[in-house]
């Protein structure tokens, strides 16, 4: 059964496909290259932000791929091609974005037996229910914190194998 932190992460998706899809090549070629960049500039200056910069990160750089991709001429193509092209934009956007909200809840080092535990025991028990009762939450959390470069980008705040 899903949990509200499934809807969540599902709704975002949905809408972020609606908007692809709505907005077209224009939004594919902002949002791609926003995502690269923001991996390769994380994967260079993330450990030295804060991680209350991040947000604020991925925002300049949406907008500045936004204004870029709007200076670059593209010919006008059928409305199927246009929403069929916009979807895939709108698809990978709302799975970064799915991704974000699954595993961006605090995690803690546990000492004693030297893992990793999410979400953290920190959290309100109301949220910590909706992530340990979500079958995704855990699985991409734990590949998340595997993977160098998918950590480095999203869990800059993980420190520990």
């Amino acid at each position: 059964m899903l949990s509200w932190l499934d809807l969540m992460a599902l709704l975002v998706l949905s809408a972020a496909l609606g908007v692809g899809i709505r907005q077209g090549v224009p939004f594919t070629l902002a949002v791609i290259p926003a995502l690269v960049l923001y991996v390769l500039v994380m994967s260079w200056v993330g450990p030295l932000l804060p991680l209350a910069a991040l947000p604020f990160l991925a925002l300049a750089l949406g907008l500045g791929m936004a204004y870029v991709s709007h200076l670059i001429p593209v010919a006008s193509l059928t409305p199927i091609l246009e929403g069929i092209i916009g979807g895939v934009g709108g698809l990978v956007w709302g799975l970064f974005l799915a991704f974000v909200i699954w595993v961006g809840f605090p995690s803690e080092f546990v000492a004693s037996t030297g893992a990793l535990r999410y979400p953290s025991e920190q959290i309100p028990s109301g949220v910590k229910d909706g992530i340990v009762s979500s079958p995704f939450a855990r699985p991409l959390f734990d590949w998340a914190a595997g993977n160098p470069v998918i950590k480095t980008a999203l869990l800059p705040h993980v420190n520990h194998p």
